[in-house]
């Protein structure tokens, strides 16, 4: 098929792609779609890797929940916005492919180079916490001495060993990686919901020594002091947040690919809050300001074991466990999945777009990925500690996250600009609330960043970012003739009058209609 013979999704023509490269269609219904992408922001390993941090980050403390609030209010909106654009163009490479055709290609494709570079560094660090927690579970079994348990290079050496078993699933193919996910998600949220729900019962009855009761003011965004804190705080709000989007990822393999994935994202933020909240509160209400604070990784193994006793902390051991080696395969999942895309419109190299032919996955892909991973990993056996580059790399992927959701975002807002006020309900679902949401996350990471590099803790950041510019333009030249910027030239919306019919039987809320199709 010559190029601009057929009209895409948003009625422009589109490049050529490889008939081969087809993933598995019609694999994930919503309820799989849930559970990749609550999965994805794996609370038991979000909590783990940050509450931490969060307590410790100046002007928040015990403000912690206030935070996951003001959070989850963006973020939500951004799920809004996936949820409006992928009905409109469900292509695996979700942000990377609207902002190409919505914007310019240079844009989609340097989006598309951020959520590769985020996906990178997270899963490099997410099998870093999951050799950290293999190592203390050995450990505490007594399989081995507390020095080695502590050992760099045989953190790194688990680390390894489970990022190449999630690579292996993820290539073999999508029910079986969704399968897995089913299991890690019923064994962290048992743990984590039912831990979290009998600790707070148990402080409003026993009272136990040094625990305390819950302050309202603890929800009060007002007791952060300074933009700092509420700009620290929130990066890693959305780093809590993270991975609901792998769904939107999934699209092309999914049910009902218009709907299903968009469904998923955001039914999950809202399954997400209640836990982190849960959880947060209940570790506030049992633990001291200093077993919060020089805890680490190991804090939700500390509540568990102040709240339950010894046996309970072997329990959650398993649970972030398997919250981070889950994570870690629903970050390299939609990671393939990018490239694929990119690959398949010939702005990346064409081995990424080789499809299994048996298993119908990003195979090569998804292996080159992790082999950059491996790399990443086997680097950190050389830092003098792991908890200082797990740390930094938490906030540098956060300010990453934020970046790329709000351009998203604003990307929402632009491409309904024309019908935008021709419901005020969708006014400010579709076109308001995404793009002010997209336009907080940019300052947030704007502000965080800046920070980072004063301390001189930026340099994934930068570095990313200041690569994906010449990498962008050889790639925007590799591919500048006549026939491949139509194919991206940006979306014109059609006459409101179309666009009011069909709005006149859209339920929003319940995501039941095909409203948006005359957006073209």
């Amino acid at each position: 098929m010559a190029i601009g013979e057929v009209d895409g999704p948003f009625g422009v023509p589109v490049p050529d792609r490889e008939a081969a490269s087809e993933l598995r269609h019609e694999t994930l219904n919503l309820f799989d779609s849930t559970a990749v992408a609550v999965s994805s922001v794996a609370p038991a390993y979000s909590l783990a890797a940050t509450m931490g941090l969060l307590f410790a980050t100046p002007g928040v403390a015990y403000a912690g929940p206030s935070v996951i609030i003001l959070s989850f209010i963006p973020v939500l909106f951004i799920a809004v916005a996936y949820f409006h654009l992928n009905r409109k163009d469900p292509d695996c490479g979700a942000s990377y492919s609207w902002l190409a055709k919505l914007v310019t290609p240079f844009a989609g494709w340097f989006n598309g180079w951020v959520q590769i570079c985020t996906s990178v560094l997270f899963c490099v660090s997410a099998p870093v916490l999951a050799g950290i927690t293999t190592m203390y579970l050995f450990n505490q079994l007594h399989w081995v001495s507390y020095a080695t348990s502590q050992s760099v290079g045989w953190t790194a050496f688990a680390g390894a060993i489970w990022l190449l078993f999630v690579a292996f699933i993820c290539i073999w193919g999508i029910r079986w990686t969704t399968n897995f996910q089913w299991i890690m998600v019923i064994i962290e949220y048992v743990c984590v919901v039912v831990f979290s729900v009998w600790a707070i019962v148990r402080v409003w009855i026993d009272h136990p020594a040094h625990s305390m009761g819950m302050h309202w003011s603890w929800f009060n965004p007002f007791s952060l002091t300074g933009f700092s804190a509420l700009s620290a705080g929130i990066v890693l709000g959305v780093f809590f947040f993270w991975g609901w989007d792998t769904s939107v990822n999934l699209n092309e393999e999914s049910k009902q690919a218009t709907h299903n994935p968009g469904r998923a994202g955001v039914i999950s933020m809202f399954l997400l809050l209640v836990v982190f909240l849960i959880n947060i509160v209940a570790a506030q209400m049992t633990l001291t300001p200093d077993q919060i604070q020089n805890s680490g990784s190991n804090i939700l193994f500390l509540f568990a074991q102040v709240s339950l006793g010894g046996w309970a902390k072997y329990l959650m051991i398993i649970a972030v466990l398997s919250s981070t080696v889950g994570t870690t395969q629903t970050t390299l999942l939609p990671a393939a999945r990018i490239t694929l895309s990119m690959s398949r419109d010939r702005v990346f190299p064409k081995v990424f777009s080789y499809i299994h032919g048996q298993r119908k996955t990003p195979a090569i892909g998804t292996a080159i990925l992790a082999g950059i991973c491996l790399l990443g990993i086997v680097a950190t056996a050389k830092s003098p500690t792991v908890s200082t580059y797990f740390t930094e790399l938490i906030n540098n992927i956060g300010v990453l996250i934020a970046f790329y959701y709000g351009a998203t975002g604003l990307t929402c807002a632009w491409a309904y600009r024309k019908v935008a006020f021709t419901s005020v309900k969708f006014f400010f679902t579709g076109v308001l609330l995404p793009g002010f949401s997209g336009a907080i996350l940019l300052a947030v990471a704007y502000d965080v960043w800046h920070l980072a590099s004063q301390a001189g803790q930026a340099g994934p950041i930068t570095w990313s970012l200041i690569l994906g510019i010449p990498v962008a333009a050889w790639a925007m030249q590799h591919r500048a003739n006549v026939a491949f910027r139509a194919a991206f030239r940006s979306m014109r919306p059609t006459e409101q009058s179309a666009f009011t019919e069909l709005m006149a039987n859209d339920d929003y809320f319940t995501f039941k209609s095909v409203a948006y199709d005359s957006i073209d």
